[in-house]
């Protein structure tokens, strides 16, 4: 996946744009809607991770600054 953390905007919009119409191409409406609304739930669901992932991260990170507070302020007195 690092290949995708290094190519710019406008090539991965054209690399999503080329994987769209190969995925499409010899499928009927019917089939390219089903196939559509499958990625758009595993993006949707990716997201959901990724959020709660960033929160958890957040909420480890303020813990761990109390925490190295409390031991600063324990070092002071």
């Amino acid at each position: 996946m690092s290949c995708l953390n290094s190519i710019s905007p406008m090539q991965l919009a054209v690399l999503s744009t080329f994987i769209a119409i190969v995925i499409s191409k010899d499928k009927s409406a019917d089939e390219i809607n089903v196939l559509g609304n499958l990625i758009v739930s595993i993006g949707g669901t990716m997201l959901t991770i990724a959020a709660q992932k960033q929160t958890l991260q957040s909420i480890q990170d303020k813990k761990d600054q109390i925490h190295d507070l409390k031991k600063q302020l324990n070092d002071l007195e």
